[in-house]
């Protein structure tokens, strides 16, 4: 299992799971502090600019696999 979570891929997979926690820990904070709160235009602003971020990020993990996969031929 240690060898997996410290693998390059676990780490990408532990990265990927912090920046959600990350995510929801802000929308949290920002749905606390905000004045109005957030409404459905902010949190859609906001969840559509995360997995944006997410689907460029599953990406790289994709194509850093693909190399991965090819160099061990």
């Amino acid at each position: 299992m240690r060898e997996r979570l410290t693998s390059d891929l676990g780490v990408y997979a532990l990265s990927g799971l912090f920046s959600f926690v990350v995510f929801l820990v802000a929308l949290t904070v920002l749905s606390a502090t905000l004045p109005g709160g957030l409404d459905a235009r902010r949190t859609a602003g906001l969840v559509v600019g995360y997995l944006l971020f997410l689907s460029a990020y599953t990406a790289a993990w994709y194509i850093y696999t693909e190399i991965d996969a090819r160099e061990n031929v």
